[in-house]
């Protein structure tokens, strides 16, 4: 089987996609719009084609074509990067790839569609609507009140994204954006997701979910630091919720990140709440695949890889312990240097180091991981490695 990985770049943890294609005797191939990659992935790799602009289609086509003529048919097209799911979706059409569509992909990309395929499974999602100007914006805001959440219809991340909550930051912020933008209610809540991998047959393979102290959006824009860590148990309703989600978007052998609100203000008697925000066909961001494969001793790269040949790698993928990320800016003053970290903490923090520069916008410039089987013991780590003076 001959399976092409697409990637700008090459984040870190690419290089463990295509050893996990060596692994199940499959043939590694790379696309990316790097000249210069490390020498461990050139030797992963079967070949390496560089492309200095990706976003050239016919330059992408012969690049198709050239592997095409070399290998044979290409089997599978997988970069795990939001960025390129369209130009993905495009040559697996035309290059009769297993996978995603150009139809189903702008479905899955558009925070509009996601919506309408939200609500035919009767999902429960916030209002929202189109806006291209001013006066539907405001009229929008009359019927649901601030504040509002305005965004791109297709968006990576929370690039471009603006929670407004009067008047001035309303004309001040549509000074800057442009084009079709989505105009949500804010829903007051917490982030939590619902994280996986599902394969051909719509089963479910893995599944875990993850809390954040606050949305991405938030951390951007207010230059904080995050942390985020996952549940050993998730939470029935929205595991029953988050099923019915990638049953519904039709997703099949790909990772999913499903993000909701959960509502606050309720009594403990009550059952949580939750408000479906998105659905990213794809692996949630940076480092996370390596945190759920701590959290059950696991490798979903390998699982990813093996779903290519219908393999079940394994029986039991129960989630053991908690895996928090914590990462942390330059901007802000820490109370605690690395050394303090790491001399408490040694036992518990797996890994620890620079986060890429395309990332750390969102991420901030170091981070931590830390597993423990205590939920709470995670989670006090990582608020210590992010306490401020």
């Amino acid at each position: 089987m001959n399976v092409v990985i697409l990637s700008p770049h090459f984040p870190p943890n690419h290089i463990n996609y295509a050893k996990a294609v060596k692994r199940c005797g499959d043939t590694a191939l790379g696309i990316g719009d790097n000249p210069s990659i490390s020498d461990e992935l050139r030797q992963t790799l079967d070949e390496y084609v560089y492309v200095p602009d990706m976003m050239n289609y016919d330059d992408m086509i012969r690049t198709f074509g050239y592997l095409t003529s070399k290998y044979g048919k290409l089997d599978r097209l997988d970069s795990q990067n939001e960025w390129w799911l369209g130009i993905e979706s495009h040559l697996r059409l035309d290059f009769n790839i297993y996978g995603q569509k150009p139809e189903q992909t702008d479905i899955n990309r558009s925070k509009l569609g996601m919506k309408e395929v939200a609500r035919k499974a009767n999902l429960p999602v916030a209002r929202g609507c189109e806006v291209e100007s001013l006066g539907q914006l405001r009229n929008f805001i009359k019927e649901v009140g601030y504040p509002i959440v305005v965004k791109p219809v297709v968006g990576v991340g929370a690039s471009a994204t603006y929670a407004l909550h009067n008047e001035e930051e309303l004309s001040h912020c549509f000074e800057y954006i442009h084009g079709r933008y989505i105009c949500e209610e804010f829903i007051s809540g917490d982030t939590v997701t619902f994280d996986g991998f599902v394969d051909r047959h719509g089963q479910i393979l893995f599944y875990t979910s993850h809390e954040y102290n606050a949305s991405v959006m938030d951390c951007v824009n207010d230059a904080r630091s995050m942390y985020y860590f996952n549940r050993i148990k998730v939470d029935p309703v929205l595991e029953a919720l988050g099923r019915r989600c990638v049953e519904a978007f039709k997703v099949r052998e790909r990772f999913f990140h499903i993000e909701w609100f959960r509502t606050k203000n309720r009594t403990e008697t009550e059952e949580p709440q939750y408000c479906f925000l998105e659905i990213n066909v794809r692996p949630p961001g940076l480092y996370t695949i390596d945190m759920m494969n701590y959290s059950a001793d696991i490798s979903l790269y390998d699982m990813w890889a093996a779903s290519f040949h219908d393999q079940r790698l394994y029986e039991d993928t129960t989630v053991k312990y908690s895996v928090g990320f914590a990462g942390r800016r330059i901007n802000e003053h820490f109370k605690h240097s690395h050394e303090d970290i790491m001399m408490a903490f040694s036992d518990s923090v797996v890994m620890s180091e620079p986060v890429p520069g395309a990332y750390a916008d969102a991420m901030g410039e170091f981070f931590y991981l830390v597993r423990h089987k205590d939920e709470q013991r995670v989670l006090d780590i990582i608020k210590y490695i992010i306490e401020v003076e």
